[in-house]
This record gives C-alpha cells, structure tokens and sequence, in this order.
C-alpha cells in the first residue's frame, strides 16, 4: 500500500511539471533587455542645407623675416625684445660691416700718416729758413761793409714747403671724406615696415633669420576643390570653427583664385592635384570678423551656407553667458556648444543669422540639466521638433 502511495506521488509531481512546462512553451517568447535611461530632451533638428567646407590655416596678412647680408661675421645687436608689438619704421636691430670698418680703419690710418708727413714738411721748412745766411762783402768804392739781402731765397723756401703741405692736406680730405662716407654704411639699422608682433627665434642656427614680424591682422588661407569652386562667390558669409578647441566665428570669403597653383606632369598625368583626387583645388582667403579665440596656425574649417534662408529655432533653446548666445547640441552623443549670431524673435521663435550645421540636433529642453561636455546615455529625443527656415 505505501509503495502505490509512493508511486503516485512521482507521478503527480511529473504531471505538475510538464503541465508547466506545456504552459511555458505555448506563450510567447519575451526579449528582455533594460530599459534606456530617460533624460526626458526634447530636441529641434536643423533641415539638410547645402554647404560648401573650406578647409584652411590662419595666416597672417603680413609677414617678414629679417636677415642679415651674406659673409658678415658681426653679431646683430637686436633692439626690440621677443612679443614685442612695434610700429612701422621702429628699428629692429643693427649690425656692423666689418668689411666697411676695415676700410675705415685704413683710411683713418692714411689720415695719420698724412698729418705726420704735414708735420714733417713743416719741421723741415723751418729748419731751411733757419739754414738761410745773409753772405758780407766790403764795397771797394766806399769800403762798407755790404750784407746780401735773403729774403727771395727764404720765399723759395716757403712756397715750395707750402706747396707739399697742400698736396698733403689735400690728400687728407680726401680719406677724411671717404671715412666719413663709410661711416654712414658701417652699422646698418633695419626697421619694421609694418606694425607687428617680434618674434625672436630661441636657438641660433645657421641661415636662420635673426627675427621675424607677423602683422596683428589675420585671414584663412583654404582651398575649395573645382566641383564647389562655382558655388561660392567674394563676400558670402562663413562659419568657422577652430580644429582643435571647437571654438567658432565669422567672416566672409575676400579672395578667390581663378588660377590653381601649377601642377607637376606627374599631377597632371594623374588627372588634377596630387593625381589622386581627379580635381584641381582652388586658393580661397576669408576675412575675419573678431580675432577673438583666433591664433596664427590655427587649422579651421569654414562652412558656406548656398541657401539664402533663415534658419527659425525655438527661443526656449537659446542660452546666454554673457554678451554671447548660444545652444547646446547633440554631436553624436556628446553635448556641444555653438555661438550663434540672433536675427530678429517672432514669437516663440528666433531665427539665427550664422553659427549653426545643417542637420544639427538642437537640445531644447530636457528634465534634467545638460551641459556642455556631457555624454548622453540615450540619443533618442522623447519628443523632436521639425526643422523649419524662413526666406529672408
């Protein structure tokens, strides 16, 4: 009997497993995965806009370096100290012509010489006129006593005397006058023809200039490839934002170059510019509205905005620090800020002059606080706005 009892126990505990397991296997599979975090952003996203990049370096619109002639083995004697901003005409350095001195020195050596032999000639006049005797004779008529007259043999004396000192004086105004023509090339002053900034190189190595001087003034010097060059013209407004920082400002094309630089046979046989590309690139300058942020060599990328709409963003998306607006952006993830330049508001609308991309994802507002630098967790906007633009 407790066998039977035993038995049956087995069999109901199997019966309750497969049941379950018959009830598992009939619904449906459920994937589970954990939910993304919520930052509650509401977003505004810009239209698709054609563009046109320039990338290029800043450039000063003025530079020079200074060096010295060939075979001088003077050291320069620099009057202006390194950061230095100097004035047009403020004399950098000097140095000396050792060739010009050497001359001088021979000359100023042929003047000494000359006022010794002036000197000579003088001792020797004076002692002649002191040799010069009257000669005594008795006249045989009268029986006086008769003294010869020396005066035209001491005239002889000086007149000739006279005439060595002369050509000896002329002799020493002549070198006098050519020292005195070396001595204005001896020491050479070289100026700024510009107002800029002295940069004084720290190491001295050979052949290298003994400073250069960068004008304050900066532009961009970029390159647009021929399939964009008929898309932008001289005074279209850019956006520029610094490579390395992020930084941003405006400006507008000043130059284009109708002429590619020359080209090698090799580039040509390769069908452009580097024989890689198939295309020709173009020198583009660009102007600079501020300095502000902007150092020599920094590499920047300009953006030309083709169309000739105004862009409208949510006014609500728009910060302040400062005199300066901005917004903060979705950069595939990480939150960026873009200065932008502000038209006029209509409503609870603003549109935005120059500072914004084409298809940037504006951060309008968000349950919690975003800020620059911040990585965002979930991309996905919980409610996204339609980009809109307006006709000027």
């Amino acid at each position: 009997m407790k066998k039977k009892w035993m038995i049956g126990i087995v069999i109901g505990i199997v019966a309750i497993v497969g049941i379950t397991v018959a009830i598992n296997m009939a619904q449906p599979k459920q994937n589970i995965s954990k939910e993304p975090k919520d930052d509650g952003i509401e977003y505004f996203t810009l239209p698709d806009v054609d563009q046109v990049y320039i990338n290029g370096v800043v450039t000063p619109d003025q530079t020079e370096a200074f060096t010295m002639k060939e075979n001088l083995d003077s050291n320069p004697e620099i009057k202006v100290n390194n950061g230095d901003v100097v004035e047009a005409d403020t004399v950098l350095f000097t140095y000396e012509d050792k060739a010009v001195t050497k001359e001088m020195e021979e000359g100023n050596r042929g003047i000494n010489k000359g006022y010794t032999q002036r000197g000579n000639a003088i001792v020797k006049r004076d002692r002649d006129l002191a040799n010069v005797k009257a000669e005594t004779a008795t006249n045989p008529e009268t029986g006086e006593t008769v003294t010869s007259d020396t005066t035209a043999a001491k005239n002889d004396i000086r007149n000739a005397a006279q005439d060595t000192i002369d050509s000896i004086d002329q002799d020493i105004q002549s070198l006098n006058d050519q020292v005195v023509a070396l001595a204005e090339k001896q020491y050479t002053s070289v100026t700024a023809k510009f107002k800029g900034r002295v940069s004084i190189p720290e190491v001295k190595e050979a052949n290298a200039p003994v400073l250069r001087l960068t004008s304050e003034g900066f532009y961009i010097a970029g390159k647009v490839n021929e399939k964009d060059l008929s898309k932008i013209k001289l005074d279209q407004k850019a956006d520029i934002k610094v490579v390395s920082n992020g930084n941003t400002a405006t400006g507008k094309i000043a130059f284009i170059d109708d002429n590619p630089p020359d080209v090698s046979a090799n580039d040509a046989e390769g069908g452009g510019m580097g024989g890689s590309t198939g295309m020709s690139s173009y020198l583009v300058k660009v102007s600079l509205d501020s300095l502000e942020g902007i150092k020599n060599g920094y590499h920047v990328q300009s953006t030309i905005n083709l169309s000739n709409e105004l862009v409208k963003i949510p006014t609500e998306a728009i910060h302040e620090d400062g005199d300066k607006k901005y917004v903060l952006v979705n950069d595939f993830g990480s939150v960026i800020r873009r200065e932008v330049v502000l038209g006029e508001v209509e409503g609870k609308n603003t549109t935005v002059q120059s500072g914004l991309e084409s298809a940037d994802k504006i951060i309008v507002s968000s349950k919690k606080e975003v800020k620059e630098g911040d990585i965002l967790e979930n991309n996905d906007s919980t409610g996204e706005q339609g980009g809109g633009v307006e006709s000027k």
